[in-house]
């Protein structure tokens, strides 16, 4: 009988000892997961660069491959038909722009372009890129593909 009221306490005990166990485990908050913290995105030494120009023109790797220049260009935007063209008054030289959406009008906006352009007389350059808008100075837009490292400063 002794045996038999040891066994008992015993097994009481630890049912008690694992309800106990249990509740608290289960009134234990989660872990709480840490914040996610996005990173402001780091501007590219070219795309830095590019933001300091102010010539309207196309911009490769750097380089201005068309510029505009008041004394030997023409230029015409037409919102309607979402194009913007530029050329010089010989026609060798010309930047042809077609959007494929409205320009963006703020900073991030994404726009698909389909570009044509020359430097010399026979040689043609078709490229179709999107875009993000860099930068917005008075009526100057910043165009900006940071994979191809191309860039569009266009004046509307």
């Amino acid at each position: 009988m002794i045996l038999h009221n040891r066994i008992r306490s015993f097994v009481t005990r630890l049912l008690l000892l694992l309800v106990t166990a249990v509740t608290m485990a289960i009134s234990c908050p989660g872990p709480e997961p840490p914040p996610i913290v996005v990173p402001d995105p780091i501007e590219s030494f070219e795309k830095k660069a590019f933001k300091v120009n102010s010539d309207e023109g196309l911009y490769v790797k750097g380089a201005c491959v068309v510029r505009y220049s008041e004394e030997t260009f023409q230029k015409s935007f037409n919102e309607k038909r979402r194009t913007y063209r530029m050329q010089s008054d010989d026609q060798i030289s010309y930047l042809h722009i077609a959007f494929i959406s409205d320009l963006p009008a703020e900073i991030d906006q994404e726009v698909i372009c389909n570009i044509t352009y020359t430097r010399e007389k026979g040689e043609e350059t078709i490229l179709i890129v999107k875009f993000v808008l860099a930068q917005i100075k008075g009526g100057k837009v910043w165009l900006w593909n940071e994979l191809q490292k191309t860039g569009i400063i266009l004046d509307r």
